[in-house]
């Protein structure tokens, strides 16, 4: 259904405006949401588990701000430090918030947004934190955000496939083999189905919780460098507010907010939908305020469908719990 959903949006821009359905808009599509796709991949981990996660903008910024800061005041222009900073910093957020859920108890709305308030004060308050503009980035970090694995000639100059194919396919490959081939990834399904049968299993809770969590920031942390360099700056508050596009993009994608339920493939087919919309609205004739508009709809819709053909099915199976 979303499948079609994005063939059917595709041909209606290209309706609007021939010249989209092109290698150049597909080739800037990927550049443009493979950053949200890896942000998205680690939401996909926290939510299978039942859980939810909205402090991961907030932690992309400081991890990306810490990373940049660092190269600077040590004088490194090296993208692999840069990358093990913005990680590391994303994980260890992460792996304090799934602590927290695990020995409190606390629901993961209330802990991660309060996490975000707490990393955007970090920022705002304590580091003093003023954005970091070009001119003060490494030059590495610019590069990353430009680089092309290759290019083919269009018109009179060149196009290229985003460096950031990379990050995304490996973010891609990880993700799926920890949900599909690994035990904790077994277990956050479990325990996102039936929380207490899963307690009754013998499922180490600690132990999925710190890694769905500090999983999910490190891809936070993986993102937030790959925004500062392609957008050649790093704002305390340039991210913080968009999260309705990513959860969005995997509630799109077919997770729950229950838990239990959700793909790789779904995730992607979610944010795909949420960027071209993200990008093309413009070509539409409308202008770009009507982003949240339509994206709040596409979800809203998308949810509805799918919670009709979920009771549908309980009707034919004669299971009424969740009718």
């Amino acid at each position: 259904m979303l499948a079609a959903i994005i063939v059917a949006y595709v041909l209606i821009v290209t309706a609007r405006s021939p010249d989209f359905l092109s290698l150049a808009s597909l080739l800037d599509l990927i550049r443009s949401g493979a950053a949200w796709t890896v942000v998205a991949l680690g939401v996909l981990v926290v939510m299978v588990s039942g859980g939810i996660d909205v402090s991961f903008l907030a932690n992309a910024v400081l991890s990306s701000y810490v990373a940049t800061t660092l190269c600077n005041l040590f004088g490194l222009d090296s993208l692999a430090f840069a990358l093990a900073v913005a990680i590391t910093v994303g994980m260890l957020v992460g792996t304090v918030n799934g602590l927290i859920i695990y020995l409190f108890s606390l629901p993961t709305l209330i802990t991660t947004l309060a996490m975000q308030g707490v990393l955007q004060g970090v920022l705002l308050v304590f580091l003093g934190a003023r954005p970091i503009t070009a001119s003060r980035m490494p030059l590495s970090l610019r590069n990353f955000g430009t680089d092309v694995l290759f290019e083919v000639p269009l018109g009179p100059g060149f196009i290229g496939l985003s460096v950031f194919i990379i990050p995304l396919v490996i973010a891609i490959v990880l993700t799926w083999y920890l949900l599909n081939r690994t035990a904790v990834g077994r277990a956050a399904y479990a325990l996102g189905s039936n929380p207490t049968g899963a307690a009754r299993s013998a499922v180490r809770l600690l132990n999925v919780n710190l890694v769905v969590y500090a999983y999910a920031g490190a891809l936070a942390g993986l993102m937030g460098l790959m925004m500062a360099s392609d957008i050649r700056l790093v704002d305390p508050v340039a991210l913080v507010g968009n999260e309705l596009f990513v959860l969005a993009a995997v509630v799109i994608g077919g997770a729950k907010l229950t838990g239990g339920t959700g793909t790789v493939t779904g995730v992607v087919l979610g944010m795909t939908l949420v960027t071209l919309l993200n990008n093309t609205l413009v070509t539409l004739g409308l202008s770009a305020s009507w982003n949240r508009f339509f994206i709040g709809g596409a979800l809203l819709l998308i949810a509805s469908i799918s919670h009709y053909r979920l009771r549908r099915r309980n009707l034919r199976q004669l299971n009424f719990e969740n009718i």
